[in-house]
């Protein structure tokens, strides 16, 4: 039987009260993880609401009880495209993976109570927000998942760099999207067919 290295330390190492601090030093950055690790390069706005419709996979509507409908766009992620008219009404067949990445997140999301960790404004106005649902960070999960790509516009490191050792384990994993021989980023879709971001 093979046993991960670190097992191995562990049962050679005597259980001690330096033991107990450690641990004790963990839990408490782990507690506080969620709160710090997660922001941008500002600080988050905390907002609380219902997920009421999905426009898109990552454009959002959530009903906060102080502040009514808000437009929400997931930060830092960007989703594949699913089916959709361009310019001359002619309909796209969309990418791999588009509709799959829109499907999981409404299933995931609406009617969902989630709480928003929100970094400013986009162009449209949305707000930009890490989304979570519980304890499940719904941006991370969609990367990790092989569903999304992490936007190159982003520049929040602390966002950022989560949502990077996310994609690089999807790659390697080859889950999702990164399953295809040569995933083609939504970005670059978007260009060669001149569509409008979502």
């Amino acid at each position: 039987m093979k046993l991960c290295p670190f097992s191995a330390i562990e049962r050679r190492r005597p259980a001690g009260p330096a033991t107990g601090l450690a641990l004790a030093a963990l839990l408490v950055v782990a507690w506080l993880v969620p709160t710090v690790a997660h922001g941008g390069e500002g600080t988050a706005t905390r907002l609380w609401g219902t997920v009421r419709s999905m426009p898109t996979g990552a454009h959002l509507v959530v009903v906060s009880p102080d502040q009514g409908p808000l437009q929400v766009r997931l930060l830092g992620v960007d989703l594949p495209e699913p089916p959709r008219a361009d310019s001359t009404g002619t309909v796209l067949q969309g990418q791999p993976f588009g509709m799959e990445a829109e499907s999981y997140a409404r299933d995931l999301l609406l009617g969902k109570q989630v709480r928003l960790d929100a970094y400013g404004k986009d162009r449209a106005g949305r707000l930009l927000a890490v989304v979570w649902l519980g304890e499940i960070n719904v941006n991370l999960t969609l990367v990790k998942e092989g569903l999304a790509w992490v936007d190159p516009s982003l520049t929040g490191t602390n966002v950022r760099s989560g949502l990077e050792v996310a994609e690089r384990q999807a790659r390697v994993g080859k889950y999702g999207l990164w399953g295809l021989p040569e995933p083609e980023p939504p970005w670059e879709y978007r260009k060669r067919y001149r569509l409008a971001s979502r």
